[in-house]
């Protein structure tokens, strides 16, 4: 497969900003996004599948991972993100085949440590973060701040990583080292994703 424009990375939300998910992605890709996650705690797997079938039918070349849903990733060949209280990395591996992508989120020296020592072939992408506070997950931690992910990335060796956690068009600026930003409520959450999505491009890589 073709190398990844990891530059502005989407993670979908259901309920910030209240609006139709396959909508709003739309939008958000008018203005630049270049990945997009599928993100949804509480779906079924049936809604679950066909919110990926929605989005599929309008990506093209853009890039889809699940979050969570190995078994929905393998049936439908998209890519994969695993959280740290998700399925092990090594049993998701297993299920996907050699050209399915998997991220894999980075919160701390131990875990970033954990994901280096993986025998065989690590994660594709490293989500690190959170690179500031954030209320979109329930009992996030507090941020780490832009310094100790650029810390981060510099150890990631041959794996992509995206910066994720309280990112919007004000603080964009601030974080460096990463292959791209990671955003979920700057986006869904705003009144025109199209514009919100040009403007963290423009304010990440001014």
């Amino acid at each position: 497969m073709s190398p990844v424009d990891w530059s502005l990375y989407l993670v979908t939300d259901p309920v910030i900003g209240g609006g139709d998910v396959v909508e709003t992605v739309a939008q958000a890709l008018d203005g630049g996004v270049s990945v997009v996650q599928l993100r949804d705690k509480h779906a079924g797997d049936d809604e679950f599948r066909r919110t990926t079938e929605q989005l599929l039918e309008i990506l093209g070349e853009v890039p889809l991972f699940l979050n969570d849903r190995a078994h929905i990733a393998a049936e439908f060949r998209t890519h994969l993100h695993i959280g740290q209280d998700d399925v092990a990395y090594a049993q998701a591996r297993e299920l996907l085949h050699e050209d399915q992508l998997i991220g894999l989120s980075v919160g701390s020296d131990a875990e970033l440590d954990a994901a280096l020592a993986l025998p065989g072939r690590r994660p594709d992408v490293l989500g690190l973060g959170p690179v500031y506070s954030t209320t979109t997950k329930t009992n996030a931690p507090a941020g780490v701040g832009p310094e100790a992910v650029a810390a981060w990335a510099a150890r990631s060796e041959d794996m992509a990583t995206v910066a994720i956690g309280g990112v919007d068009a004000a603080n964009a600026h601030t974080i460096h080292g990463v292959d791209g930003i990671c955003v979920v409520s700057a986006i869904m959450g705003a009144a025109d994703p199209a514009a919100a999505a040009r403007e963290l491009l423009k304010e990440a890589y001014r």
